[in-house]
């Protein structure tokens, strides 16, 4: 689906651009001389992955890479939501152990984008992926790589906030970490890497990790997935003080994962076992 959101809003933004021609003309002037010397030491960078017509599968683009794991992990996200409907306990607090997508999509959201314009020509276009990130996420971005650091990205939201995100991304391991910052304060963490059959996650934000006369308390949360196909693991660890242990370019251990998680469980062969809500299962 959010492929899905992501294509239209690109479809959008090219019809914008092609009913504005005069205006299309003008505004890319402006990095096509500053922008064609940046093309020459930022952008040839990316172009230099494996492009999809090298390797026909997409390997090393960003985007490509992103769906695949949020592909698995939705379908993961399902098979969970179906077979505890008639769980008493994971059908209730399962989402104490799941990251809020709605929570963390503006950060994730330019994953979707990071990439398309190999997708669709076969070599990295800065000002196409600016445009596309202009059209589907926030203002003024400016998009910037380097072949050490990654991929750059910053913007303004809505309320005038300052956005910035960085993105590595190992295409040896298929292995992704994202930084997400608003006005200079680091918002959100994300990893992820493939495992020989499936994925292993963690996500780091500030979520809800309790209710004082209806007002919710804030606390820093690691969120940990570990899956492959129908079985794996949703951890939460609440009220963490530091970043957790990287998984970036490496696979983690399965159970000690999710060891010491305030909240968990783990789905095998349709079977649940854990602790939430604070009942073990």
């Amino acid at each position: 689906m959010k492929k899905l959101f992501a294509l239209t809003l690109i479809v959008i933004m090219l019809l914008s651009l092609a009913a504005c021609g005069g205006k299309e003309e003008t505004t890319p002037d402006k990095p096509a001389d500053g922008g064609q010397a940046n093309s020459q030491q930022s952008a040839p960078a990316p172009a230099s992955a494996p492009a999809p017509e090298q390797t026909g599968d997409g390997k090393g683009i960003v985007c490509v890479s992103y769906e695949a794991y949020d592909d698995a992990w939705g379908d993961f996200n399902k098979h969970i939501n179906k077979l505890s409907d008639d769980h008493e306990i994971v059908s209730v607090h399962q989402s104490t152990a799941m990251p809020i997508e709605l929570k963390i999509l503006e950060y994730l959201l330019p994953l979707g984008f990071l990439g398309e314009s190999q997708v669709s020509t076969g070599k990295f276009d800065v000002a196409m992926e600016t445009a596309m990130l202009n059209a589907g996420w926030a203002d003024d971005v400016v998009l910037t790589y380097d072949e050490k650091e990654g991929y750059l990205l910053k913007g303004t939201d809505t309320k005038g906030r300052a956005l910035e995100i960085k993105v590595r991304y190992d295409d040896k391991a298929d292995s992704l970490r994202l930084l997400g910052y608003r006005d200079g304060a680091l918002e959100m963490l994300f990893e992820y890497s493939k495992t020989p059959d499936g994925y292993a996650a963690q996500y780091q934000y500030e979520a809800v990790v309790d209710m004082v006369k209806f007002d919710a308390v804030y606390g820093l949360c690691t969120y940990r997935l570990i899956f492959a196909g129908t079985n794996g693991s949703c951890a939460r660890f609440d009220n963490v003080s530091s970043e957790p242990d990287s998984i970036f370019g490496s696979v983690p251990d399965k159970q000690s994962f999710i060891e010491g998680a305030t909240h968990w469980f783990t789905l095998t062969d349709g079977e649940f076992a854990g602790k939430l809500g604070g009942k073990e299962f």
